[in-house]
């Protein structure tokens, strides 16, 4: 009688385990949907659910951080970062992802110095997403700070292919990161977080703006006048607000800025906006049309490509530009 007792509690053990198993295919199933769908919150509550049942990957715990930074709470993006570090410190995804939450801080030498890391020891096994996540983010800084790039990150830049001037000279390359550097810049990360909100909530609304956002008598270009354009950038970045928002507050600025003919200007709100949310439809057709009006009729065009549907009064307008 006892054995038969202890044969029938390992098969409910086991019928329990195959139900408990099946569940969890289920809801990996329903995870990765969402995530394709975009729906980051949904992402998160089915990831608690996989977690309370011990189906823990650094896939999913990548997936977790990916969907707390677009939906803007990036401390816990850093933490979700850390933990699938943690679980898997070769993920190159979730360290182009500390390198983007790097920028948003402000902290741009901790993500160019991961970028350059990358460059050096994952550049062959990257994919071409991530090579292009990558190159996209990268490009504020190949405009406005060539020279530091090849200086200081020359594995970087070399990916990047930058040309050095014949007049010019490097330093000598620098020996490649150790992964603990990807620890030492989220702690930082973390540091300048409790920072900013700790100033965000002492800040007070001044009588002529509302949170950096000037006021229905100000226009968008007289602010741009007074603030340089990576002063505002960093002011948007730094505000205490949903990812979707700031990618809306830089496009208007972007907008604002083509309106008043500054191409260059433009390019750099919607840059900054790309490297919020890389696959924002709106966003890519606004550079798709800077380009275009900057004389890049060939890069608009690439980038119109970028869009997930074709948009035909985009390309009718790029036509019509490069006349």
């Amino acid at each position: 009688m006892g054995k038969a007792s202890k044969r029938v509690k390992r098969n409910m053990h086991k019928k329990n385990n195959e139900a408990q198993m099946k569940q969890c295919q289920t809801q990996e199933r329903e995870l990765e949907q969402a995530f394709a769908q975009e729906k980051y919150a949904d992402v998160l509550n089915i990831l608690a659910e996989l977690i309370t049942a011990n189906d823990v990957k650094p896939d999913f715990l990548y997936k977790g951080a990916y969907s707390y930074f677009m939906l803007g709470d990036y401390e816990r993006a850093a933490q979700w970062v850390n933990n699938t570090l943690n679980f898997d410190p070769q993920n190159v995804e979730a360290r182009i992802l500390l390198a983007r939450l790097c920028f948003i801080q402000n902290r741009q030498e901790d993500g160019l110095s991961i970028y350059d890391f990358l460059a050096a020891n994952y550049q062959n096994s990257m994919t071409k997403e991530q090579k292009e996540q990558i190159t996209d983010s990268s490009a504020y800084y190949v405009r406005r700070e060539g020279d530091k790039l090849r200086q200081k990150y020359p594995h970087l830049a070399e990916f990047l292919q930058l040309k050095e001037n014949a007049a010019e000279k490097t330093e000598p390359a620098r020996t490649a990161d150790t992964g603990s550097s990807a620890l030492s810049a989220l702690q930082r990360l973390k540091a300048k977080l409790e920072e900013v909100q700790a100033k965000n909530n002492k800040q007070a609304e001044s009588e002529t703006h509302v949170d950096g956002i000037p006021k229905q008598e100000e226009t968008v270009t007289d602010k741009l006048a007074d603030v340089s354009i990576e002063q505002q950038i960093v002011n948007i970045q730094n505000r205490t607000c949903s990812l979707r928002e700031k990618v809306q507050i830089l496009n208007k600025f972007a907008a604002a800025a083509y309106m008043a003919a500054d191409y260059a200007g433009a390019m750099s709100y919607l840059q900054a906006a790309l490297q919020l949310d890389d696959g924002d439809s709106q966003t890519i057709r606004n550079m798709a049309m800077a380009q275009a009006a900057f004389g890049e009729a060939d890069k608009a065009q690439a980038i119109a490509a970028k869009l997930p549907e074709v948009d035909f009064v985009l390309l009718y307008l790029l036509k019509e530009q490069g006349r």
